[in-house]
């Protein structure tokens, strides 16, 4: 059977549309009973990320962000944009997370290389100043949103757009907490509890569409 021109068009048209991959977009609201802790990121799993150099700066006796994102293998610059010297190191050897870059005079710089553990959050400080602190995750994907929380704020919304339908896999990463990870399909809605060490923390609300 021969196909008529505007028949083979159509079919054409139709071949063109089936490889795009369709996406969603995710909506949480994350709701504390008690203080939130320092930071946070919602991300969804991935096998891979457009993630660029890591930059770390320190400024007025302060990290400049709470919490950035890198992935296994990549360059972290240490800048040093502050008027006193510092001392960025990390010390948590159950995720692998040592190293000490020296000492930094104003306007220095100083690399390392991502390399502790999956899926976790690395804790950095300072040795000059005890007070300074952030936290750098090790985590594969291009859909996550990062959380600064503050002390008096309990009520949190994110949003993550883009995502393809096919990831589905999410995970909540926060300091002194254990990582949650859990499924959501396109079209679905969950509310899960939040808890530190065995006692409730707070509700999770996700919705997907």
């Amino acid at each position: 059977m021969k196909l008529t021109k505007k028949l083979f068009i159509s079919v054409l048209l139709v071949g063109v549309m089936i490889p795009q991959a369709l996406s969603d977009t995710i909506t949480a609201e994350l709701i504390f009973t008690k203080r939130p802790p320092f930071s946070g990121v919602l991300y969804v799993s991935d096998d891979k990320n457009n993630l660029s150099t890591i930059t770390v700066d320190q400024k007025d006796t302060q990290f400049t962000k709470k919490l950035q994102v890198g992935a296994l293998g990549q360059n972290i610059t240490f800048n040093n944009s502050d008027e006193v010297d510092h001392n960025i190191f990390a010390n948590n050897t159950k995720i692998n997370a040592v190293f000490d870059v020296g000492l930094m005079t104003p306007g220095s710089t100083a690399n390392i290389e991502l390399n502790w553990k999956q899926n976790s959050l690395a804790r950095i400080g300072c040795k000059i100043h005890p007070k300074m602190r952030a936290y750098i995750a090790n985590i594969t994907s291009n859909y996550y949103q990062v959380l600064p929380f503050e002390k008096k704020v309990k009520i949190y919304q994110v949003t993550i757009n883009d995502v393809p339908s096919n990831l589905t896999s999410l995970n909540l990463l926060m300091p002194g907490y254990k990582i949650m990870q859990f499924q959501l399909q396109s079209g679905e809605s969950k509310e899960l509890a939040v808890s530190k060490k065995g006692k409730p923390r707070g509700t999770l609300k996700l919705s997907r569409k």
